[in-house]
C-alpha cells in the first residue's frame, strides 16, 4: 500500500469517501479528470465509465463547464439567501422537468428523497411509503429498507433494514413491492390504502427497464387510491432524455427527485412536482400543521448552481440523448457478442447510457433475477476491468465524452477479463 492510500486508512475508517471501495489489488487515488478519463496519483490512465457515480454526465473538466465555474469560484462564497445561480437553475428545472410546477433545493439525492417522502405524508396526512425491492433512494433511514436484502428474502411487503442504527419502528411504516410486478403492488395496495402516503420508484430500477404498462400501471393505482406517485430520478434526470424517465416512458409523477448531473459534479440536489404540494414548502406561508421543513445551509449554493446551469446548456443541444443512446448501444450491442462468442452466461441491463453486467441468463426483471447470477464472478469481473484501465464499479455511467474508440477500448478489456476469469 502506498503512503497516500496509507493516510487515507488513518483518516477515515477503510480509507473511504462512499460505501463502495475497489478491491485492494486495484484500489487508487484519483488525482485528476479530464474528459472521458481518470489519472491516478501514480499516472495510470482510466477510461471512466464511474463518472463520479453518475454526475459527470458530460465528462470531466468540460471547457464550458470550467470557464463557468472560473467565474463562480472569484466570489466562492455562500449566501444561504437568494441568489441570481440558483434562481436560474430553478427556473430551468421548472422549465424541462415534465411534472415540476416549483422545485426545492437540496444538497444530496439523499436530501431530496427524504424531502418528497415528508412532503407525500403531509400532503395526504398518511404516513407509510411503499418502495421496490433493490432500489436505492438514498442513505435516509427510509430509503434504506431492502435495498440489498440477502437471502433468504423476506416476504412481501415486509422490509429490511439495510444497515444498523435504524429505529425498528421504521420497518412498519415502509412497504416492499417487487419491481416491474403490478399485480402485486395492487394487492399490497389493497391491504394499506388508506395509510399510503406515496408509492416512490426509480422508473428505470438501477438498470431494469420497466415492463411495457407497469409505470401506467402505478399511476392508476395512486390516482385510484389517492397516493402520490414519487419518481426517483435522481440517476435518470437528465440521463435517459431531457425530461428524464418521464418522457422517455411517458408517464408523469406527482413530484420527483434529482441529484447527480443537475449539478454538474457539485453537490447539489431537488425535489420538484406540483405547486398544491410544493407549497407546503413555503416559508412565507401562514401557520399551517402541514407546512414541511426542507432545506439546509448550503441548498442553492451559487457555485454549485452555476456548474448546474453550465451542464445543462451542454445536454440542451440538439443530437445529444441520441449521441448517449448510441454509446450505450454500442457497448450493449459488443459486450452481447463477447458473452455470445466466449460461452458466458453474461447479460448487459440497461438503456440510454447507463448499464449494468449481470452474469445470469434468467430474463432480469426485478431485485431478485438481478442477483440470481455468480455474484462472485461479477466482482471478479469488475476488478479485472479496472486492472485493464476500465473503472467501473459493477455499474457503467458513460458519458457524453466517450468516443467510439474509448467504448471499443472498453470492449477490447471486457474481452480480455472475460477470458481470463472464465
Amino acid at each position: 500500500m502506498n503512503e497516500i492510500m496509507a493516510r487515507a486508512r488513518r483518516a477515515m475508517p477503510g480509507g473511504a469517501f462512499t460505501t463502495y471501495v475497489l478491491d485492494d489489488e486495484v484500489d487508487f487515488v484519483v488525482k485528476y479528470g479530464k474528459g472521458s478519463k481518470v489519472y491516478s496519483t501514480d499516472g495510470t490512465e482510466y477510461i471512466d465509465c464511474v463518472n463520479g457515480s453518475g454526475p459527470m454526465l458530460i465528462g470531466h473538466a468540460h471547457p464550458e463547464v470550467v470557464e463557468a465555474m472560473k467565474v463562480a469560484v472569484e466570489s466562492p462564497s455562500n449566501y444561504y439567501l437568494l441568489n441570481e445561480k440558483g434562481i436560474e437553475l430553478a427556473e430551468t428545472l421548472v422549465e424541462s422537468i415534465p411534472c415540476a410546477e416549483q422545485i426545492k433545493y437540496g444538497v444530496t439525492g439523499s436530501d431530496a428523497t427524504l424531502y418528497a417522502m415528508r412532503l407525500a405524508r403531509a400532503f395526504t396526512g398518511r404516513s407509510k411509503i411503499l418502495k421496490f425491492e433493490g432500489g436505492f433512494l438514498g442513505g435516509n433511514d427510509y430509503a434504506l429498507m431492502s435495498m440489498s436484502p440477502a437471502s433468504p428474502f423476506p416476504n412481501f411487503p415486509a422490509a429490511r433494514p439495510d444497515s444498523a442504527g435504524i429505529p425498528p419502528v421504521l420497518q412498519d411504516e415502509v412497504l416492499i413491492a417487487p419491481y416491474n410486478d403490478l399485480e402485486a403492488v395492487t394487492q399490497i395496495v389493497a391491504g394499506a390504502a388508506g395509510e399510503l402516503a406515496a408509492i416512490i420508484v426509480e422508473a428505470q430500477q438501477r438498470c431494469i427497464d420497466p415492463k411495457p404498462g407497469f409505470l401506467e400501471g402505478l399511476r392508476s393505482l395512486c390516482d385510484a387510491n389517492g397516493i402520490l406517485l414519487i419518481f426517483d430520478e435522481v440517476v435518470t434526470g437528465y440521463r435517459l432524455a431531457w425530461g428524464g424517465a418521464q418522457e422517455r416512458y411517458n408517464v408523469r409523477p406527482d413530484l420527483a427527485t434529482y441529484g447527480k448531473v443537475i449539478g454538474g459534479g457539485m453537490p447539489l440536489s431537488a425535489v420538484a412536482g406540483r405547486e398544491e404540494i410544493m407549497r407546503l414548502a413555503n416559508p412565507r406561508s401562514p401557520a399551517d400543521p402541514r407546512k414541511c421543513f426542507t432545506g439546509s445551509t448550503t441548498c442553492g449554493n451559487p457555485v454549485a448552481a452555476t456548474a448546474g446551469i453550465a451542464t445543462l446548456a451542454v445536454l440542451s443541444r440538439p443530437g445529444t440523448y441520441d449521441r448517449l443512446n448510441e454509446i450505450g448501444d454500442r457497448f450493449r450491442n459488443g459486450a452481447a457478442e463477447i458473452f455470445q462468442r466466449r460461452g458466458v452466461a453474461g447479460q448487459t441491463l440497461g438503456s440510454g447510457p447507463l448499464t449494468q453486467i449481470v452474469l445470469t441468463d434468467v430474463p432480469v426483471i426485478d431485485y431478485r433475477t438481478s442477483v440470481s447470477g455468480d455474484l462472485l464472478m461479477q466482482r471478479k469481473l469488475t476488478t479485472a476491468l479496472v486492472r485493464g484501465g476500465v473503472l467501473t464499479h459493477g455499474k457503467f455511467y458513460f458519458s457524453l465524452a466517450l468516443s467510439n474508440d474509448d467504448i471499443d477500448r472498453v470492449l477490447s478489456v471486457l474481452d480480455e477479463a472475460v477470458a481470463s476469469i472464465f
